[in-house]
């Protein structure tokens, strides 16, 4: 009999032991730092950058503008980048203020100011940005800004200077507000714009992977410009193209933008709004937009409806009205 329970015993223990390992080894396996899993930390010294930015595909001379136009959904899209004679210090870098606005059917209603250094090896970085939605004059939103070191922001490479293709790298990375990414696709594609054919042009796909399959482009930087020549949305073909550049000029003239946060003349909020408009199209609510709609500041309040397409309905911004609803 005792020999019987020893090698009963034995066999628990076994089984025991090898239960063991298979949760351990399962735990591990579950909670052990991924090989896919990104850790994006870059080592920022000063002293390894310059304001001054020449590389070849990408170079930011004071007093050069560029203006872009093209047709999109919406309308005429229009947009200028004025490289300014402004510095802004980030991190210690001292950086470039480019200054980019975007004007829809001659209403501006983007205006920011990008800040780009570049490193001792020709690659130009990017350092955050002053950005503001305006509506009818008025500023709805600031929800795009974001500075290198400020609550836990890092810059990114819009600009490589030794360009492979395959190359993938982050342009700007603030977690969960602002991580978009580019890969090089060629080195060796031809551009037509209103100011002339292009080679040697380098494209690169943009994309942002907080939105999976919204809003990526292709881009195309051409040396004979050092700069972007045209962008074209790879889901829409929306394309706008280089109409002018100009060096040592000015920026066109400033609109007159009201800085005031127009949220507060609202009578109905953002909650308010979602649920108007479920109350209309019941569904999922994949995003609320300020913009303006029939000569008014409307909510766009972008829903996935239930058993039918992706819809909008448009929400009078002081009234709650609905004023329509597109598919």
């Amino acid at each position: 009999m005792k020999a019987r329970n020893i090698v009963f015993l034995l066999i628990l223990l076994i089984i025991a032991i090898v239960v063991i390992n298979i949760i351990l080894f399962n735990y591990w396996n579950k909670n052990k730092p991924s090989d896919k899993q990104e850790i994006y930390n870059p080592i920022i010294n000063p002293s390894d950058f310059s304001h001054i930015i020449n590389n070849r595909y990408l170079t930011f001379t004071p007093k050069t503008k560029y203006v872009y136009e093209g047709e999109v959904e919406e309308g005429i899209e229009r947009t200028e980048v004025y490289v300014t004679e402004e510095e802004k210090e980030v991190m210690g870098v001292k950086t470039t203020v480019v200054w980019d606005r975007v004007w829809l059917n001659g209403s501006l209603i983007e205006d920011t100011k990008d800040w780009y250094a570049q490193d001792k090896d020709g690659n130009v970085w990017y350092f955050g940005e002053e950005s503001k939605e305006i509506v009818l004059g008025e500023v709805v939103s600031t929800e795009g800004s974001w500075e290198t070191g400020v609550d836990g922001a890092k810059p990114g490479i819009v600009m490589k200077a030794n360009p492979k293709i395959g190359e993938v790298y982050y342009q700007e990375y603030y977690k969960g507000f602002a991580e978009d990414k580019a890969e090089i696709i060629s080195l060796n594609e031809k551009i037509t714009t209103p100011i002339g054919t292009f080679d040697n042009c380098l494209q690169t796909k943009d994309w942002n992977p907080l939105e999976p399959g919204g809003d990526e482009e292709y881009k195309y930087y051409c040396p004979k410009i050092a700069g972007v020549a045209s962008e074209v949305g790879i889901e829409s073909g929306e394309q706008v193209k280089l109409i002018e550049l100009r060096k040592n000029t000015f920026p066109s003239p400033v609109d007159d933008i009201k800085e005031s946060d127009s949220n507060e003349a609202a009578t109905i909020t953002e909650e308010d709004a979602k649920r108007i408009a479920l109350e209309r199209v019941p569904g999922e609510v994949t995003d609320v937009a300020i913009e303006a709609k029939f000569g008014k500041k409307t909510y766009v309040v972008e829903i996935v409806a239930d058993n039918g397409p992706e819809t909008d309905v448009i929400i009078d911004f002081a009234t709650g009205e609905i004023l329509g609803v597109e598919s």
